[in-house]
């Protein structure tokens, strides 16, 4: 008489509780481990450039925007900086490059070069993180 009976369905709502706490622990961990910062990907952007003198077009910069990091990126603003001869910054300007660039791959770009100087400095001063992409689906 002292025996409790057999309660099925309230095993079943435990199990399944459990469950989905798991689950959902498994996935915010896995999230937190996967995800970059915009700054972890801000530091694996780079920029490589040269002055480009041509006939029939006004001055430019050209080269390219690499990016190492595991996400694509988009409208990318570049800040160039024109140096005196002692490596000092004597004028600043940004240039909006409208391209994207995938993970692990480069993109390039043209933009005009400043009037004064002949030293530049370019850099990536802001990005849009797009989407985050697998090792397979970038050439």
């Amino acid at each position: 008489m002292g025996r409790v009976a057999y309660r099925p369905r309230m095993r079943s709502r435990c199990l399944v509780r459990a469950g989905a706490v798991c689950g959902l622990i498994i996935l915010a961990l896995a999230g937190v481990a996967a995800a970059q910062s915009q700054a972890d990907v801000a530091r694996q952007l780079r920029v490589e450039w040269e002055s480009v003198d041509e006939p029939c077009c006004p001055p430019r910069l050209v080269g390219h925007v690499y990016n190492a990091s595991t996400y694509r990126i988009g409208s990318v603003r570049l800040r160039v900086e024109t140096l005196d001869d002692q490596k000092q910054v004597v004028s600043e300007t940004l240039a909006w490059i409208y391209v994207n660039v995938s993970a692990r791959d480069r993109a390039a770009f043209s933009i005009r070069r400043p009037p004064r100087g002949s030293t530049f400095r370019l850099s990536v001063e802001s990005f849009v993180l797009i989407a985050r992409e697998a090792p397979t689906e970038t050439p």
